[in-house]
């Protein structure tokens, strides 16, 4: 299986939980796109990734924290794809205000437009939804309502387990889950 990881807002590719997804993988194993762009290249690599995707002939998975959970499911919606949601901001109006007051006006029509499609054609059974308790995003008003078709899988994980905003504990959470799914 072919993975790749989406970040979050003022995040990168090599952000804690790339890294952990690349130990538990391999190096090899994990594509980690850079979202730092601007809106229209983000629709660009969209399309790019979507077209990798489509033409592998291998199964995929993408992994998607925060605002990369809202990109995952986008593009999962347009692939077909499996995608796994770390505490992510599906309603990015709503969580941005509370991260930055310096947001390009495009970038906040790009990503209303990415809910929309996305809460229109995600595919429930290739949908799974991780959350914790998160200083950010209140999940059971902002993030189950969102799953009207229902998920495979939402767990909301105790803080002993993961925890904050940052999903403090994904390495064995998902290690975890990689290995009850192979």
């Amino acid at each position: 299986m072919k993975y790749y990881y989406f970040h979050g807002y003022n995040s990168s590719p090599m952000a804690e939980k790339a890294n952990a997804m690349r130990q538990v993988l391999g190096e090899n194993n994990v594509i980690a796109p850079d979202f730092n762009l601007s809106a229209e290249e983000i629709s660009d690599l969209f399309d790019n990734i979507c077209d990798e995707i489509s033409s592998s002939k291998e199964e995929t998975c993408i992994v998607g924290s925060s605002l990369g959970g809202l990109f995952a499911l986008y593009v999962a919606s347009r692939v077909k794809c499996n995608v796994i949601l770390l505490n992510p901001a599906l309603i990015p109006i709503v969580i941005l205000p509370k991260v930055t007051d310096n947001v390009d006006v495009s970038a906040v029509i790009l990503v209303q437009k990415l809910s929309l499609y996305a809460y229109e054609f995600y595919e429930a059974d290739k949908t799974t939804v991780w959350v914790t308790e998160d200083e950010l995003i209140n999940h059971d008003d902002l993030t189950k309502p969102y799953f009207y078709k229902g998920v495979k899988e939402y767990i909301k994980f105790p803080e002993n387990v993961a925890s904050k905003h940052q999903f403090t504990g994904f390495k064995d959470v998902f290690e975890k889950y990689i290995k009850n799914n192979r």
